[in-house]
C-alpha cells in the first residue's frame, strides 16, 4: 500500500514537473518573436530591408538557404548578426549559435516580402 502510494506521488511530481517546464519555453518563444517583429518594424521605418547573414565560411542567409544568395545580397543587402561566431568552442556558444540562427531564420523570412515589395515598386517606377 505505501509502495503504491509512493509510486503515484512520484508520478504526480514528475507530471507537474513536465507541466509547469512547458509554458517558460513558450514565454520566451513569445517574447523572440515580439522582438523580431519590433526589429522588422524599425527597420521597415528606416527603409533597411538588409538581410541577416550569420558569420561563416560563406554568405548564408537563414531561412533562405535555397535561395540566389548573390541576387538577394544585392537586392536587399546583408546585415551581419553581432556576436555570432564562425568557430564554435562551448555548448553555450552552440546554443547561442541556435537562438540566433533562429531568429535570422524568422527575421529573413518576414523581411524577404518587404524587400520583394520594394524591388517591385521600384521596378514599375522605372518602367
Amino acid at each position: 500500500m505505501i509502495k503504491l502510494t509512493s509510486i503515484a506521488l512520484l508520478a504526480g511530481f514528475l507530471v507537474g514537473c513536465a507541466y509547469t517546464a512547458q509554458p517558460m519555453e513558450s514565454s520566451a518563444h513569445k517574447t523572440s518573436q515580439r522582438e523580431m517583429t519590433k526589429q522588422i518594424e524599425l527597420a521597415v521605418e528606416k527603409n533597411d530591408y538588409r538581410l541577416l547573414a550569420l558569420a561563416s565560411r560563406r554568405l548564408v542567409f537563414p531561412g533562405l538557404e535555397q535561395e540566389d544568395t548573390a541576387k538577394l545580397k544585392k537586392m536587399c543587402g546583408v546585415r551581419y548578426v553581432d556576436k555570432s561566431p564562425d568557430i564554435i568552442k562551448s555548448i553555450e556558444e552552440k546554443q547561442k549559435r541556435r537562438d540566433a540562427y533562429a531568429f535570422a531564420k524568422s527575421f529573413n523570412q518576414a523581411m524577404l516580402k518587404h524587400c520583394l515589395n520594394v524591388a517591385s515598386d521600384s521596378k514599375h517606377a522605372v518602367e
